[in-house]
């Protein structure tokens, strides 16, 4: 079985690499947004036939290439990648991994999907692709309901259960928060992840993106999809059933199990390293949100309910303005605001095409990020 892995050095794109060893899979195809030296690195240990970057790499960069190994430069390339294997693990960030998604399942290839951003912004466009079973969800939470739920889509009368830490801040006095750093922040309790995840686990922006896109994902109503505070991070998703019951999914906090589930679907994968002692664990506790606290959750659902190119425009500001927070230029309170204010704009934007197609989530895009800048140069004295 072939794989390429679309954000190959990033956390789960590191992860895919481990697990594709441990598997067996040969990896033919590799995509970054930087020619690092850890993707030529990467390159070599793998004998890829195919390398994508983002920009144009220099000579030196090149040299390090193993022989044979054809590089390509510019965003489509990312299509080229997903096209030349059996499976595309698309862990690119922002909606990069949406064509190459697309087109990979316009194939008949699997897609192994660790890309929030896809579903959220393009999820309209990917699903009717997705029929038979060619994506299969990384994210530990969908990974969870996927195998809770058979792979099928949600019964009209369960209920799925988000569950999340609270990130970094769940606990600091709420006038606190605007003085906290992008260090304070990125002290994520539980889990290991690349830094702006991490950003949204502390506003619970990343549950509300994963309320859309198990809505997406299940044909779960959003009245029917919850978000549940798990200090514990071991329990990561819950699905009530029609009679009562609970079925709950409980995983080590790593990602190489949702991994190789998606690699092996619908084959369960050989035991990974890591298990879960529960003894060990302890108490499992669970809390609602409360959204004082956490106001982008409830953004995230209403943004969710309005659907059609929305949700691009409010992931996309909401990315631009953890990029802010991260390099030092805004308060962590403002992540929120400028969201918010740019979904507030967005409504009234009359030149903002509403049907939902690739240029149209692209031009959503461009508008959130255009428009969290602007409201920052408008702010300055």
């Amino acid at each position: 079985m072939k794989l390429a892995i679309l954000g190959s050095t990033g956390s789960v794109g590191e992860t895919g690499l481990a697990v594709a060893r441990r598997l067996g899979l040969e990896v033919v195809a590799l995509a970054a947004g930087r020619a690092s030296s850890r993707l030529a690195e990467q390159a070599r240990s793998t004998r890829a036939s195919l390398v994508v970057t983002r920009d144009a790499p220099d000579e030196d960069f090149r040299r390090l290439l193993p022989g044979g190994c054809r590089l390509v430069t510019g965003g489509g390339g990312l299509v080229e990648a997903a096209l030349a294997a059996d499976i595309a693990l698309v862990a690119v960030s922002g909606i990069h991994g949406l064509e190459p998604t697309l087109e990979a399942l316009r194939s008949g290839r699997r897609v192994a999907l660790a890309n929030k951003e896809t579903l959220v912004a393009g999820g309209d466009l990917v699903i009717p692709l997705a029929a038979g079973g060619g994506l299969v969800p990384v994210d530990s939470e969908h990974a969870s309901f996927f195998r809770l739920l058979g792979g099928r889509s949600a019964l009209p009368d369960e209920r799925l259960y988000i569950t999340g830490s609270g990130g970094a801040l769940r606990d600091w006095p709420l006038d606190r928060l605007a003085s906290a750093s992008p260090a304070d922040v990125l002290k994520h309790p539980t889990w290991r992840m690349g830094p702006k995840v991490t950003v949204d686990s502390a506003t619970l922006m990343n549950k509300g993106l994963e309320m859309i896109e198990a809505h997406h994902l299940f044909a779960a109503s959003y009245d029917r999809i919850h978000v549940l505070l798990h200090d514990q991070s071991v329990v990561h998703a819950a699905v009530e059933r029609p009679d009562g019951s609970w079925l709950l999914e409980a995983a080590p906090t790593d990602m190489s199990l949702p991994v190789a589930r998606a690699l092996t679907w619908p084959d369960l994968p050989p035991a990974a390293a890591g298990t879960l002692d529960l003894a060990r664990v302890g108490d499992l506790t669970f809390r609602p949100v409360d959204e004082t606290r956490y106001p982008s959750l409830p953004l995230a659902g209403a943004v969710g309910r309005m659907g059609g190119i929305f949700p691009a425009v409010m992931n996309a500001a909401n990315e631009e303005a953890v990029t802010l927070f991260l390099g030092g230029r805004i308060a962590f309170t403002e992540i929120y605001r400028l969201t918010a204010s740019t979904v507030e704009a967005a409504l009234g934007a009359p030149d903002l095409e509403r049907t939902v197609s690739l240029p149209s989530v692209r031009a959503a895009d461009a508008f959130g990020r255009e428009r969290v800048r602007q409201a920052l140069e408008g702010s300055r004295p």
